[in-house]
């Protein structure tokens, strides 16, 4: 069944591959960015390649670091769809300029990054729970990262970002489910990608200096799959995951059948989410 899905930062990296593929299944994209010129090439490349799957997109200019902007583009939507079925908080960066020893950063250039990565997340998740209030219904999920699960050194403010989004994650949804709320908030990391925006990244001076591996990851090791992350986010809206809301999951290799088979050892031992062993 058709839904109406919102990506944020649809306008390049793996917000745009997802917002593609998506509406391949039938889906009607609204992107969410701040640039019309992608976010119009984004919709221009789904007419092309999804149309012919019923999938659908339009797009909407706005910033997501202005509560205001965003709110006002979810109300469009609600207004012109009347509903809001997923709320994908895609928007991310990995700055060159908070890239390299802490102490040696510009603490604005570090708190930009985690701003851009944890107030975005902040702002959706803040903005698509009052959408989907009245229908009491709805999916919103979050994009982890490298830092989460373990030290990502010289990229501390996206770590930290990255990891406060999937606590964050977890925090929401049980709020949520005290509050008799059906809507479900769960995270995921994609993996390493390849796009424009990662090569732009890795081919920088700064890059590699402090973090080589990823050059060789690009040029010679295996690279995550898009359609991993497709499969996952399929599962989520499904609600074949629900019981595993607030949870983390990694796109890689996803097999859903193992993690529904997995379902009640993954609760009981807490196995997807951040836990500090004692």
């Amino acid at each position: 069944m058709s839904k109406i899905i919102v990506i944020t930062g649809a306008g390049s990296g793996v917000g745009k591959l997802l917002a593609i593929e998506l509406a391949k299944t039938g889906n009607h994209i609204i992107c969410l960015g701040r640039s019309e010129e992608k976010l119009n090439k984004t919709v221009e490349t789904i007419k092309i390649e999804a149309s012919k799957f019923g999938g659908k997109a339009n797009h909407i200019s706005v910033d997501m670091m202005n509560k205001n902007q965003v709110t006002k583009a979810s109300q469009q939507i609600i207004d012109r769809y009347k509903t809001m079925d997923v709320w994908i908080n895609n928007v991310g960066v990995n700055n060159h300029n908070a890239i390299g020893p802490t102490w040696e950063l510009d603490p604005e250039n570090w708190w930009t990054e985690v701003s851009l990565n944890l107030y975005t997340a902040f702002i959706g998740t803040y903005t698509a729970i009052n959408a989907m209030r009245k229908n009491k219904i709805g999916y919103i999920i979050n994009i982890g990262g490298g830092g989460v699960q373990e030290p990502k050194p010289y990229g501390s403010a996206y770590g930290a970002a990255k990891t406060a989004i999937v606590k964050f994650t977890e925090t929401v949804n049980i709020e949520l489910q005290q509050e008799g709320l059906a809507i479900k908030v769960i995270a995921f990391n994609p993996g390493f990608i390849k796009n424009k925006r990662t090569e732009i990244l890795v081919e920088s001076e700064v890059a590699r200096k402090y973090m080589p591996m990823l050059e060789k990851i690009l040029k010679h090791g295996k690279m995550s799959d898009i359609q991993d992350s497709v499969d996952l986010i399929n599962a989520i809206i499904k609600g074949d995951m629900d019981d595993l809301a607030g949870g983390y999951f990694f796109a890689d290799d996803f097999d859903s059948e193992k993690i529904i088979a997995d379902k009640k050892e993954i609760i009981a031992q807490k196995k997807n989410f951040l836990r500090v062993q004692s």
